[in-house]
């Protein structure tokens, strides 16, 4: 029996009509417009829009491998290539496919700078990708599924910084961590520094670039999270850094993949190894709580306790 999964692409931008990846295509709907509105309504598909096909042996296996190549697809290259929508057909007749939690129309008008540019001469380099990729030992493991999870949730949503539309960013955020911070302290510091020993471990000036750089990522997410709106330099920023900003989560996702280890103790082990703080990070931190305290009575007491401490 022959099952066939169909996806509409959008976000694609190539000079080829049809990219031959050997087990599936994408090819442009163009003329196969009438054809393909068979199995998605006409509010769903555009005759400028891309079309992923694929035969499967079971209806079953199609979602987790749909997905599975969207994540190859985002994390090879800078873009935001989307899947709006999913069909599938048995021996050429339409049959029922559930919704997918990143399957949507939600980011089919990308940010002008992040379109999906992949011509013809990359689908060997990208098959080649994926293979390595998908043989990493983490590729199944709990912390990359949850890395993974937000990192598509949040390459599905908007992004429009001139409309403080940037949730993704928090989605962004929680991959990071879901990756690179086990601990519940230190996050933004963690994240940063254990992020720049991965894709820098040789250059100094660029891992303090790209601890500064997502530093102000962080400053931005905490903006978000918290209600408040992100001021005209923060747009600026995001607008002006969108494309690094997406390239240096790619980097920091396949680095990890490739190099953290799967099982949750030996993860821990390798992260500490990167960067965990040291006794004078906890230090500053402890200061800086301890000069928040306002009542004189509170903080005389708390000195006392930490004299007594410090004594032991």
């Amino acid at each position: 029996m022959k099952i066939e999964a169909l996806v509409i692409i959008r976000n694609l931008e190539s000079s080829a009509e049809c990219l031959n990846f050997g087990d599936f295509t994408i090819s442009l709907v163009g003329p196969r417009f009438a054809v393909l509105r068979q199995f998605f309504s006409s509010g769903d598909i555009n005759d400028d829009d891309w079309i992923f096909e694929k035969s499967y042996g079971s209806i079953e296996e199609i979602p987790t491998d749909i997905e599975d190549i969207l994540l190859l697809f985002r994390l090879y290259s800078v873009g935001d290539i989307a899947f709006i929508k999913l069909a599938s057909k048995i021996q050429s007749v339409p049959a029922v496919t559930r919704p997918n939690r990143v399957i949507n129309d939600l980011n089919s008008l990308c940010h002008p700078a992040l379109k999906f540019k992949f011509e013809s001469e990359k689908c060997e380099s990208w098959k080649v990708f994926a293979e390595g990729i998908r043989r990493c030992g983490s590729w199944s493991s709990e912390w990359f599924a949850a890395a993974r999870r937000f990192f598509l949730a949040g390459g599905a949503k908007p992004f429009r910084p001139e409309q403080d539309d940037v949730d993704r960013l928090v989605d962004y955020a929680t991959a990071l961590e879901s990756a690179l911070v086990p601990e519940r302290s230190y996050n933004g510091r963690r994240g940063g520094r254990r992020a720049a020993a991965l894709i820098a471990p040789n250059d100094p000036a660029q891992k303090e670039a790209i601890v500064r750089f997502i530093k102000r990522f962080y400053e931005i997410r905490s903006r978000i999270v918290h209600g408040s709106r992100l001021g005209d330099e923060n747009r600026q920023w995001l607008s002006e850094n969108c494309r690094e900003l997406e390239l240096r989560l790619r980097q920091i996702l396949v680095t990890a993949v490739q190099s953290i280890p799967p099982g949750e103790n030996d993860r821990r082990v390798a992260l500490a190894g990167l960067y965990d703080p040291t006794d004078e990070d906890r230090g500053s931190s402890a200061i800086e709580k301890f000069r928040e305290i306002k009542t004189p009575e509170v903080r005389k007491a708390i000195a006392a306790k930490i004299a007594e401490l410090a004594g032991e």
